[in-house]
């Protein structure tokens, strides 16, 4: 998952955390404390919140809620902001929830439109070939009780 030229041995915590959500589906849930753990610390202070809130923006992680919890039981929303699929998507949502209107959303809105509209093509695709599967495996069990 690293670069070319690293190993996985050399990188550090939240350098494996964005390659693995990169390479995977794009996002994953932690719980506040695990964050904690990761950057060296025991307990979910403000200043220890400050201190995660800025690594995963050095590492390309966007997270939610975008202000983390102190409670260390809460879940936090993590995503690579370099995966093409779902990472991406949940960025121009994100990009959309906290921006300022202005002159440059049309373009965020297109490309938010785009990527939904071909998720939404290949779940319908999805949906149909489950019933057609299903249908055969109906028409097979049939088969088999003659």
């Amino acid at each position: 998952m690293p670069g070319e030229n690293e190993s996985w041995d050399s990188l550090d915590e939240w350098a494996r955390l964005a390659a693995t959500l990169k390479y995977i589906d794009g996002y994953a849930t932690q719980d506040v404390e695990q964050l904690v753990r990761l950057i060296g610390a025991q307990k979910a202070g403000s200043r220890v919140i400050e201190r995660i809130e800025q690594k995963p923006a050095e590492h390309n992680i966007g997270h939610l809620p975008t202000r983390l919890p102190t409670d260390s039981t809460r879940r936090v929303f993590l995503y690579s902001k370099e995966n093409t699929s779902v990472g991406y998507m949940i960025r121009l949502i994100h990009q959309l929830a906290v921006q300022e209107p202005g002159g440059g959303e049309n373009a965020t809105v297109h490309q938010l439109e785009s990527l939904l509209k071909g998720f939404s093509a290949v779940e319908r695709a999805a949906r149909r070939n489950a019933g057609r599967l299903s249908t055969a495996n109906q028409a097979l069990a049939e088969e088999g009780q003659r």
